[in-house]
């Protein structure tokens, strides 16, 4: 059994970050079907945060508002044929963006995710998953306490910790200064971003045959030592 260790940088608001997460659970349901004893190894996979800081304000505003602004210099045929092939390539993989919904920022969000961390990489997964497609598909405010615990309390949390959570400042400090060391480290890509085994690294929504190459890697390592 081999234990493939995968950090995760992303944000929530990175339409890309959500295409990559579908394309790693592809990647890795298919080397454990098809590499030779690949069901027996444990992916540990550990979510890091980014922030994209898309949104100026302290307040949640309309997320067009936001695209509108960040896409300014983009002609309407260059924004057409973005959109055209995100959209494209979310639907190959089972995502249905809407651009409609309101959106602060990710602060709060990253804090849940990191006490999910705490006690379960699967809960943590499983979460971060649901609160993508609450922004991306579902038009949610995600910087709303109130959805992220009704998102945390569907994820299998107890209400009364995630409410105690958001209503504090706890780990604030911590997944800021991950974000900032994120965002400064040399050699930034943005997100997302995949490091595997602390030695390889992917950037972008990369393709599941590129992650299912870097597992074999590792796989291969080990059998070597």
């Amino acid at each position: 059994m081999t234990v493939i260790e995968i950090e995760v940088v992303f944000d929530f608001v990175c339409a890309w970050c959500y295409i990559g997460k579908r394309k790693l659970d592809r990647a890795i349901a298919l080397y454990q079907k098809v590499y030779p004893g690949g069901r027996n190894d444990v992916f540990s996979i550990k979510w890091r945060p980014y922030y994209l800081n898309y949104n100026p304000h302290a307040y949640s505003v309309p997320k067009s508002e936001l695209i509108d602004d960040r896409l300014s210099d983009m002609t309407l045929e260059q924004r057409t044929s973005l959109f055209s092939r995100m959209n494209q390539i979310g639907r190959s993989v089972g995502i249905d963006f809407k651009a409609g919904g309101m959106i602060g920022n990710t602060r709060d969000a990253h804090r849940l995710v990191h006490l999910c961390g705490t006690q379960s990489p699967e809960v943590q997964s499983a979460l971060v998953e649901k609160i993508l497609e609450a922004y991306h598909e579902l038009e949610k405010d995600i910087s709303s306490q109130e959805v992220l615990t009704e998102l945390a309390v569907d994820t299998g949390l107890d209400a009364k910790q995630v409410h105690e959570w958001l209503d504090s400042d706890l780990a604030a400090e911590v997944v800021d200064n991950q974000a900032c060391k994120n965002k400064e480290e040399e050699g930034n890509t943005g997100v997302p971003r995949y490091i595997i085994q602390n030695v390889y690294q992917l950037a972008g929504a990369a393709d599941p045959s590129e992650f299912i190459e870097i597992f074999t890697k590792v796989k291969e390592d080990e059998s070597q030592r």
